[in-house]
């Protein structure tokens, strides 16, 4: 007499019993010559199932159930029906139905205790916010200043190269899209410089706008105007 066919209730119950391995021997091979019989059975659907539960293989504690549960369900449907084939696949749908809740529950509660605790005292970084970058150059082999301006924080970061040692300092300017010049400070010649950006200037600092180096004298700074003309300049983006 041909099996009964298979729901996809039923269906994606044995197919799960076999890639968790909750199946004794002799219900394996039940479950196996009931699958091969399905003509909408493939074997590549074990494999799907073992693909979907890999990652919480290792990642729950297993808890044996009370012994007296299983028997206390068994004792139930001793003696029923021809339908208990159906009460018996339905109590194993519901089985593992609730083996992989629990897989999923412990890994989002192991996912929970390792997670760090939030810091009350820092103050996180907004996603969506832009750095804006720069690169400074001049003349052939002449100085080159890499720039990296951080919105949230308001710090320059600078890292100059090639300025030569003179009686001149070099002084670092903005130049937003009116063309007029504001200083930023005077910054090393040879290591790397941190300038904190004042509130009105922080304005400025977006794409297009340019960063410039002049060379000027250290007493005054920072100026109301260069006095002469750019040794390294470059456009600011935001990344």
């Amino acid at each position: 007499m041909p099996d009964t066919p298979l729901s996809p209730e039923d269906r994606d119950a044995l197919i799960a019993e076999l890639a968790l391995g909750v199946l004794g021997a002799a219900e394996r091979a039940d479950a196996l010559r009931q699958l091969m019989a399905d003509p909408r059975f493939a074997p590549a659907m074990i494999d799907e199932w073992d693909r979907r539960l890999e990652p919480l293989y290792s990642q729950y504690i297993p808890i044996e159930p009370p012994s007296h549960l299983w028997t206390g369900i068994e004792a139930r449907i001793t003696g029923a029906t021809p339908s208990v084939v159906s009460v018996n696949r339905r109590l194993r749908f519901w089985r593992v139905s609730a083996l992989v809740a629990g897989l999923v529950a412990a890994s989002l509660a192991l996912v929970l205790v390792l997670r760090p605790s939030p810091s009350t005292t820092s103050v996180p970084t907004p996603y969506a916010a832009q750095v804006a970058v720069a690169q400074l150059t001049g003349a052939p082999n002449g100085p080159v200043v890499l720039a990296r301006f951080d919105p949230v924080g308001g710090f320059l970061a600078l890292r100059p190269s090639g300025i030569k040692a003179d009686t001149l300092k070099p002084e670092l300017w903005i130049i937003p899209g009116d063309g007029k010049p504001r200083s930023l400070g005077l910054i090393s010649r040879d290591a790397e410089s941190h300038i904190l950006v004042e509130g009105p200037l922080r304005a400025f600092m977006t794409e297009g706008a340019t960063l410039a180096v002049t060379m000027e004298q250290a007493v005054g700074a920072p100026h109301a105007a260069p006095s002469s003309a750019p040794v390294a300049s470059g456009k600011i983006s935001l990344i």
